[in-house]
């Protein structure tokens, strides 16, 4: 019983060390060559390695090559059995502020392994709340929006739902 005992406690050291330790940058830059398969790059940016994983400031968002946007800060936690995406302080381009929010102060994405099929988002913003799913399997966004303040921008691409909310339907 006390070798069972040393070997599974050795096993989740080694993964504990594996995890603190891993190139987490290096993950970072993978991420980043997939969004350039399809035409999304961030530039500009300042990329730090923490503990649990990174911190990215000052990020350019560009889409096919036209800014979309600006990030104050982009904080990736990346856990085993849950991740988040924490991104603070996103100034949109002014050319895009016709049919864009303005800024959104905070969006908080979540991905667990105990739901694998469903991300869950929850942002704040110039629009009000908004919080939502993307279905992974079934390749379908929701984002409902409760307290909805200044959506005039965006409301040509809401739908209003039977309580008088609004929200945000599309797959992909």
């Amino acid at each position: 019983m006390q070798m069972v005992k040393r070997i599974v406690g050795g096993f989740l050291l080694f993964f504990i060390f594996m995890w603190l330790l891993a190139p987490k940058q290096e993950l970072y830059y993978l991420l980043e060559k997939k969004l350039k398969e399809n035409d999304i790059v961030l530039s500009n940016e300042t990329v730090t390695d923490t503990w649990v994983g990174l911190n990215i400031k000052n990020a350019d968002v560009y889409v096919k090559g036209i800014k979309m946007a600006n990030t104050a800060n982009l904080q990736l936690n990346i856990f085993f059995f849950y991740n988040t995406l924490n991104v603070e302080n996103i100034k949109i381009d002014e050319s895009l502020q016709a049919m864009a929010p303005k800024s959104i102060d905070e969006l908080n994405v979540k991905y667990s392994l105990l739901d694998p099929l469903n991300v869950t988002i929850d942002g704040l913003g110039s629009f009000g709340t908004a919080s939502g799913t993307v279905a992974l399997k079934a390749k379908q966004v929701h984002i409902d929006f409760p307290v909805a303040k200044d959506i005039q921008t965006i409301k040509k691409f809401l739908k209003k739902d039977k309580t008088g909310g609004w929200y945000y339907e599309t797959s992909y």
